[in-house]
């Protein structure tokens, strides 16, 4: 018997919930129906277009110098970690050499002799 008390009690204050709402609600129908017709229909008013601004874009240096950055930032983590790579200066040209016509290619692996 208390359980059906409480779904009773819980469904009368839900019903007590429901008629304020429906009272702010008619509360504001009434306050709309007091504004005047005139005022409610304002978009005759001039419209006036806003020049959007074109998205900006970054010079080629400034890519560069972004590039450039965050090179120099990934070279500082890499020594903190203690990863860090020599640095070539300028001059620095790596050694490409030809081959002879009867050498394979380096990383060719050989036959094996039997």
């Amino acid at each position: 018997m208390t359980n059906l008390d409480q779904i009773r009690r819980d469904l009368e204050h839900q019903r007590q919930e429901l008629r304020e709402q429906l009272s702010a609600i008619d509360k504001a129908i009434e306050a709309l129906a007091e504004i005047p017709e005139v005022a409610a229909h304002a978009p005759d008013a001039a419209v006036v277009p806003r020049r959007v601004k074109p998205k900006r874009e970054l010079t080629d240096s400034h890519k560069q110098k972004l590039v450039a950055s965050s090179r120099r930032a990934r070279e500082v983590m890499e020594a903190a970690k203690g990863l860090a790579r020599e640095k070539h200066d300028d001059s620095f040209v790596p050694a490409i050499g030809k081959r002879g016509e009867g050498q394979p290619p380096r990383l060719v692996k050989r036959p094996a002799k039997k």
